[in-house]
């Protein structure tokens, strides 16, 4: 039997991509990111205002009335 050797590019671990917040710096604040087609039939759109209010243990997100 005749085994092939392996490249060395292939034994390398595949290496995951993520955003790094704050441009990798330690402590960065914390930071939410929210986007999907499913935010459109809720009535976001890109480039509306929202009203985030804050309450106990949970953030509520809505659409910002004129006013």
């Amino acid at each position: 039997m005749i085994l092939a050797a392996r490249s060395p590019a292939a034994a390398e671990p595949a290496k995951s991509q993520f955003e790094r917040p704050n441009g990798g710096r330690p402590n960065p604040p914390p930071q939410l990111t929210i986007r999907g087609r499913w935010l459109e039939p809720l009535g976001f759109t890109t480039g509306q205002k929202v009203e985030v209010i804050t309450e106990p243990w949970q953030l509520v997100i809505r659409l910002a009335t004129e006013g």
